[in-house]
């Protein structure tokens, strides 16, 4: 029999309403996992479990997930798999779904890593293609940021590093977007190289986190990680003339233009983005750290 604990990590700890750049009727529903394990948990090399009382919740994840890369999921269906669950595995996860009228278009998964002792949030984002360019990545990510913030500020550490892999322009532009607004201080190394301490988060949040890579550079270059799974379907070159194409050749360009990414054959970037000490979260619903 399934625990009140497993169960309620079915239910979400809260529904907030959004109003997208063109359209409004969208809902956020917000859950939790718990401080010993994720909405899944590993059983083997390559197999993961569904917590009991999770199951309809991870089905939809999976759904979408091979809704928004369906050339992935065919042309490697295991892996795909095992990459989505493996995200839904981490301890401390804030899972965000995203619903338009009531039906699923996406989600964010957020887990807080412990590396080396200092707390992390990871990013990763998925919608379906009619509700990109909305501000729902920008939106459920700065939710996360502050979840996580307000939970390790109750357990008296505060959240000052986060990190994302992306072959995408449009993951920079947001995190550019809560730069702006103060909420992230540095973007490494799309606004500068990775420092020292960079450099430690990146290579200890890749060794968590990477499926298939064929190595990790300094520069935050993951080497063939995704070349089992395939392109990021959701990648498109932005407009010419843009910030976004400034971000956009900087990732594609060789050293010592840009970072050499290849995202045909499976190239991607690792992108650390802090928080500033003195920035205080937003008010959004307590969690337990």
């Amino acid at each position: 029999m399934a625990t009140r604990t497993e169960i309620d990590k079915s239910i979400p700890i809260s529904t907030t309403s959004f109003t997208g750049k063109s359209r409004g009727g969208y809902e956020i529903e917000t859950y939790k996992s718990g401080i010993e394990g994720g909405f899944v948990r590993k059983i083997d090399n390559n197999g993961y479990l569904t917590i009991p009382g999770c199951a309809g919740l991870v089905k939809v994840v999976r759904d979408l997930y091979i809704a928004v890369y369906p050339e992935r999921a065919r042309r490697n269906p295991d892996l795909t798999i095992t990459r989505m669950m493996r995200s839904l595995s981490y301890p401390r996860t804030v899972l965000e779904l995203v619903k338009y009228q009531g039906i699923p278009v996406g989600y964010g998964i957020f887990p807080r890593l412990d590396i080396d002792g200092e707390p992390v949030l990871y990013s990763s984002r998925a919608l379906i293609a009619e509700h990109e360019r909305e501000g729902l990545g920008t939106h459920i990510l700065e939710r996360a940021i502050s979840f996580h913030r307000r939970a390790t500020v109750i357990g008296h550490k505060q959240l000052l590093e986060g990190m994302l892999m992306t072959q995408n322009w449009q993951s920079i532009r947001s995190l550019e977007h809560l730069q702006e607004r103060g909420i992230v201080d540095k973007i490494q190394p799309i606004g500068e190289p990775f420092n020292e301490q960079g450099k430690r988060m990146l290579y200890g949040v890749h060794s968590r986190v990477f499926i298939s890579s064929a190595a990790i550079e300094e520069t935050g270059l993951s080497i063939g990680e995704l070349r089992e799974v395939g392109v990021n379907e959701t990648v498109s070159p932005p407009q010419e003339g843009t910030r976004a194409w400034e971000i956009y050749e900087t990732m594609v360009n060789r050293p010592p233009r840009g970072l050499g990414l290849n995202p045909y054959a499976g190239d991607v970037v690792y992108v650390r983005f802090t928080f500033p000490r003195s920035a205080a979260a937003a008010i959004v619903p307590t969690l337990a750290a």
